[in-house]
């Protein structure tokens, strides 16, 4: 909202006090003037003119005594009202011109608080209670794009819903590091996308917290019950500020935070300084009890039974004895937490609606002709045929119109991203330019969610790590404007993602000396760039010079490798120092169905996808070839592929070993082509996607698992995976 619509909220304002009769304010005039009030709260904020948001506040207040006839002086009231609409005209014509108000408000403040009783705490605070508040009030958060803190509200109620989840499993087990990372990277997460939307107190806190842990994991602090007290209270502060900002986008009444964050952050600093003297939460048991779930005499007798199991902890014993469930115990552990949902939508193009529509009507009019058929089985052979395979044709349209709902450009997440760069950039003192291709290429609407955060460390890493600042470029005989690229297309099945930028490239021996330094390797002389880089990828492992707001702590290449593997894609990187990086991930186009080939293998049956298949062929006996260092290969048009015997790595009987017998399937990965040898090809399918589950879900060469139209379970191979296992990497 620019400058002159503000004046004119403010001259309405005058103008509708100029034309009140006998200077009464009654409840419909007070109406009128809040809402002019809040329109202009609303026009100043964005703008950041803080002294015309605390008069605004101050009238607002003078309007509800007047009409409630609490004013002690009715008449230097109504006067201090006309003064205070003056000022504010004074405050944006100032601001309109010269860019800020030399004028003090000192002064209305003061004489509002004379006759109406309006508490004043300085010139920058006003307290419009009877009584002081034991914090101050918050202030009002500038919000430059809301798309983004609606994000943020929702992914950072989740990462404290994970932390709350992790923190129960480090106290059960306070050495494990894995935990103690798992808990470090959702505050390091907060805080990262809290500085970039310029919430202060968000991130400062949670940079506390993630210092707090930085020296946990580091092994310089014991994790001890206290630790995990302070780590809790500082995961519910967060929660309560998260909501806070959710209930002011949304307009609601912003609830005080209930926790003093200065003594808070002061806790968390004599936490990190060794001091075990800080106030404890009441006892699992005692929350227990309060809340009427169990008697203190079935907390008593449990912990009598407990002495013979002195590892065993309170509310696992409780469980155990069916006194109370484990959802009770997490809520008990978690009171002081405040629930809250998001709900997930989705924008649909209404012409795939109308198509979906259609299609089901057409659905249930076949199925009424294929039970008429059956009815009058004389006809039922040809006419039950044609109307089957009516319902198949159907069915598949079906099915594929269904899975296109789900499919989404990744033009806004691009948007998004360009976005970031551009103000990180600026907050980082670096020009840059961003080039964005592919935009159109659709991606499935979860993964849009999941890569998000993947994506802003990729990002991040780039504008801050990556590229340098405009001296330094010059000097180097490069452009004065850095480029970062955002790239995306599809390829054999999946969706690439690309993140490249012009900058310093990643140095190979910085790189090899902090994994040594680690323990992580001995020696590099027989790694691969390829090898070395992925090393960024491993938890802690940061060649930053210095840690900042932004990036640095060796967490974020960590987060986004976890997420690319939850989804079942891969991680490459490319760079050349002095030349640049490209970070390329790659995700399958969904997560529900794939359209796959089934292979017979022994007595066995895969399913190889679709879209990885080049080709299928009996090879002549003079096309196998074995090449000395290479292995066996067969001559496909020309090129030779090698040759990957499936029944050895899956380690099972065949029922053909050689080649011209066998059928020979020529599958793409990445960047590369292999034959893979099979007894026999059962035909194509288009195949749901079930999980392994947690016990299977790390075996290299599967992505996942498939209930085949006889009942029995096919496993849907990894192409990539089972080149790396013939690889015997």
């Amino acid at each position: 909202m620019d400058f002159s619509v503000l004046i004119k909220s403010i001259d309405d304002l005058a103008s509708d006090l100029v034309f009140l009769d006998d200077r009464e304010i009654d409840i419909p005039s007070s109406g009128k003037f809040m809402n002019h009030l809040e329109n202009i709260i609303n026009a100043a904020e964005p703008l950041n003119i803080s002294p015309l948001t605390r008069v605004a506040a101050v009238l607002n207040q003078m309007l509800e005594s007047i009409v409630l006839d609490t004013m002690k002086d009715k008449e230097l009231g109504f006067h201090t009202f006309e003064t205070g609409i003056a000022l504010m005209q004074e405050i944006v014509q100032n601001f309109h011109s010269i860019g800020e108000h030399k004028g003090s408000i000192q002064p209305f403040l003061e004489t509002a608080a004379s006759v109406t009783g309006v508490v004043i705490s300085g010139d920058a605070n006003v307290n419009i209670s009877q009584e002081p508040e034991t914090q101050a009030p918050e202030e009002k958060i500038e919000i430059q794009d809301m798309s983004l803190v609606k994000d943020f509200i929702t992914e950072g109620l989740e990462y404290i819903d994970e932390i709350e989840v992790n923190i129960l499993n480090l106290e059960q087990n306070p050495k494990n590091t894995d935990t103690i990372n798992t808990i470090f990277r959702p505050f390091h997460s907060i805080k990262g996308v809290a500085s970039f939307l310029n919430l202060e107190k968000i991130r400062d806190l949670a940079h506390n917290l993630e210092n707090l842990l930085d020296k946990a994991r580091n092994m310089e602090l014991p994790v001890t019950p206290s630790l995990i007290d302070v780590i809790l209270d500082g995961a519910d502060a967060l929660k309560a500020m998260i909501l806070q900002l959710k209930d002011e986008i949304e307009n609601r009444p912003v609830k005080p935070l209930s926790v003093n964050l200065t003594v808070l952050i002061q806790r968390i600093k004599k936490s990190e300084n060794g001091d075990e003297d800080l106030p404890s939460k009441r006892k699992l048991g005692e929350i227990l009890v309060d809340d009427g779930l169990v008697t203190e005499d079935d907390v008593s007798q449990t912990l009598e039974m407990m002495k013979a199991a002195p590892e065993k902890k309170i509310g696992e014993a409780l469980i155990e004895e069916g006194k109370v469930s484990p959802k009770q115990v997490s809520q008990a552990l978690r009171k002081q937490s405040e629930q809250a949902a998001e709900a997930s939508t989705l924008r649909v193009d209404t012409r795939k609606l109308d198509d979906l529509i259609d299609m089901v009507g057409e659905l249930v009019i076949t199925q009424s002709m294929i039970q008429q058929d059956l009815k009058q089985q004389a006809n039922a052979g040809k006419n039950l045929v044609r109307d089957i395979s009516q319902f198949f044709r159907i069915t598949s349209s079906l099915q594929r119109t269904s899975m296109s709902l789900r499919m989404v450009p990744i033009r806004q997440t691009f948007q998004r991203m360009s976005r970031l760069i551009r103000d990180l950039s600026k907050n980082a003192g670096k020009v840059i330019n961003v080039e964005i291709s592919g935009e159109e290429t659709e991606i499935d609407r979860h993964m849009v969610d999941e890569i998000y955060s993947p994506l802003v460390h990729m990002v991040r890493n780039a504008v801050d790590h990556g590229l340098e600042t405009s001296e330094d470029r010059i000097k180097a005989g490069k452009s004065e404007k850095g480029l970062v690229s955002l790239r995306a297309y599809h390829r054999g099945g999946n969706i690439v993602i690309e993140i490249s930028d012009d900058g310093r490239g990643l140095n190979r021996q910085k790189i090899v000396d902090k994994a040594m330094k680690k323990g992580l390797i001995a020696t590099a002389d027989d790694l691969s760039d390829q090898d070395v880089f992925k090393m960024i990828l491993l938890p802690g492992l940061s060649t930053a010079e210095k840690i900042t707001d932004v990036s640095g702590r060796g967490v974020g290449m960590d987060v986004v490798k976890q997420s690319v593997e939850k989804l079942r894609g891969k991680i490459d990187i490319e760079s050349k120092q002095g030349k640049g990086s490209t970070f390329i991930t790659s995700f399958p186009l969904t997560l529900a169905i794939i359209d796959g080939m089934m292979v017979k293998v022994g007595r066995e049956v895969y399913i190889i996808p679709t879209l990885a298949i080049r080709q299928a062929l009996r090879p002549a006996r003079e096309n196998y070839n074995v090449v000395v260092g290479k292995g066996e290969t067969i001559n496909v048009m020309g090129q030779l592929l090698p040759l990957v015997r499936l029944y050895e790595l899956l380690g099972i009987e065949p029922e053909k070993k050689n080649p011209w017998e066998a059928i020979v399937v020529v599958v793409e990965g990445e960047n590369r082509a292999k034959c893979l040898l099979v007894d026999n090809i059962l035909g194509k399918a288009e195949v749901v996607i079930k999980n392994l589950g947690e016990g299977l879900k790390h075996i290299k060469g599967v992505s996942g698992g498939a209930i085949l139209g006889d009942g029995h379970i096919g496993l849907i191979l990894d192409p990539e995976g089972v080149f790396e296992l013939g690889e015997g990497k």
